[in-house]
């Protein structure tokens, strides 16, 4: 059975590499500061995912926050980047996270956003 929240875990699970992977990239503080800001922005946009669930607004916001993250640890770090890769992309995750609500929304169809 395909449930919303589903799609709030699969943003959690893929914060938590981005966060498993931070400390590893070698950067300059500033550099880290920006990235830790990113996470932080992306925790809060994942936060407000749990109070709607089937709110694509918020799902891509988080999709988008997460996608951030990820660019820069790209950008900042080469090595950390290919663990990340190995990873759902924030594409396929948006895509599937829309797929569930296109499917909650079957089920219960005079359900609003």
């Amino acid at each position: 059975m395909h449930t919303p929240w589903r799609a709030v875990d699969g943003l959690i699970r893929e914060l938590g590499a981005i966060r498993s992977v931070a400390p590893q990239v070698s950067v300059y503080d500033h550099s880290r500061a920006a990235l830790d800001h990113a996470i932080r922005e992306a925790a809060e946009a994942i936060d407000f995912t749990i109070d709607a669930p089937e709110s694509r607004e918020r799902l891509s916001a988080a999709c988008d926050a997460l996608g951030v993250c990820e660019e820069m640890i790209l950008a900042l770090d080469v090595q950390i980047s290919r663990r990340l890769r190995a990873r759902h992309g924030g594409e396929a995750l948006r895509t599937r996270a829309l797929h569930l609500l296109d499917n909650a929304r079957a089920v219960a169809p005079d359900h609003a956003d």
